[in-house]
């Protein structure tokens, strides 16, 4: 295993423990110091994954053969149009006809390259 991949590993398995402490320590209403510190340094570190994650990702696809990067992009085209039509659908049947495109697009951007480029991101060695 290389040392970018355990550290990817690493990185995401400490933002996910610490999700979840953070969600313990808002929904159960603790108020201390340590806890407000805690979720300040979480916010800090949810930030710095909102860039490392993608920037990551670029560079690894940089790697990547163009037949296997053509797959994961026709990949996040159909997924960004099948959540964006859902999601327009549900607000307008669920909520009210007045569909906000800019929420509904900014989510399924963020869903779509999340789930089309997964893979990337833990780029192995033998995908070269």
């Amino acid at each position: 295993m290389s040392k970018a991949l355990l550290f990817n590993k690493v990185i995401y398995s400490i933002f996910f423990i610490c999700t979840i402490i953070t969600c313990i320590i808002v929904y159960s209403n603790i108020d201390n110091g340590m806890a407000s510190k805690f979720v300040i340094g979480y916010a800090v570190f949810a930030l710095f994954m909102l860039l490392y994650v993608p920037i990551i990702t670029l560079f690894n696809a940089r790697k990547l053969k163009w037949d296997h990067l053509r797959k994961v992009l026709i990949k996040f085209v159909i997924m960004f149009a099948t959540f964006f039509a859902l999601n327009c659908v549900f607000d307008y049947i669920f909520k009210s006809p007045n569909v906000d495109l800019l929420n509904a697009a900014s989510h399924a951007v963020g869903l779509s390259f999340g789930l089309a480029f997964v893979d990337v991101t833990f780029l192995e060695r033998r995908k070269k």
